[in-house]
């Protein structure tokens, strides 16, 4: 006989992984690798204590085996993600932010450096007049440099095409995770179906002759 309580407990952990509610561990465990590889270990738990012999039992033994394969593209994922598009955007960013702040700072001491310049010219007495109008000419051009280069380096992080690149290769990883997942579900599906057919029927026919 099946016990009841028992069963009760394990699909209600079932039902909390996929849900993604997390109950109240008794001991620490190891976290599974990911929410599919956790829900195929509580599938195959219950499966077991159903017995492989009961539909219900067949039924969760597959969907966990699925699930588990399914968990392993989770993980190829994971991987591809971090490799192909954290890490390098990661990087990308940090340098070109660097660049872009440094230049800001320029930018920033170069104006102060005019404003001075400027004051230094209005009160300058007459004979050092022309002197100082060219240290402001001169302040000015730089300056004028420091912002162009300022804004080289802003719209060089917009217009990079390796920021493109990395979100390119994030598509491609879930493109190639949800396609695999897809075809391994498309294979379940048709199984679950044809025993939860088959079950209905048998359950229909019983209470019909009961």
């Amino acid at each position: 006989l099946v016990d009841v309580q028992a069963l009760q407990t394990q699909f209600s952990t079932l039902t909390s992984k996929i849900s993604g509610k997390q109950p109240a561990a008794k001991e620490p465990v190891a976290p599974p690798p990911t929410q599919q590889h956790e829900i195929a270990r509580v599938s195959l738990d219950v499966a077991e204590h159903v017995g492989l012999e009961e539909p219900l039992g067949a039924a969760l033994f597959k969907f966990g085996s699925i699930e588990e394969k399914v968990g392993g593209e989770r993980v190829k994922h994971d991987q591809a993600v971090t490799g192909r598009f954290v890490e390098p955007m990661s990087q990308m960013l940090e340098s070109s932010v660097a660049l872009a702040q440094n230049a800001r700072r320029q930018v920033q001491a170069a104006r102060l450096q005019l404003d001075a310049h400027k004051a230094a010219f209005k009160s300058a007495a007459p004979h050092k007049a022309d002197a100082a109008r060219q240290q402001v000419e001169h302040a000015e051009d730089h300056f004028v440099t420091c912002v162009d280069e300022a804004m080289r380096l802003m719209r060089a992080v917009v217009e990079s095409p390796e920021h493109l690149k990395c979100l390119s290769e994030f598509v491609a990883a879930q493109l190639a995770f949800h396609r695999e997942a897809a075809a391994l579900l498309g294979d379940l599906a048709p199984e679950i179906e044809e025993i939860q057919v088959t079950q209905e029927a048998l359950y229909r026919h019983d209470n019909q002759s009961a």
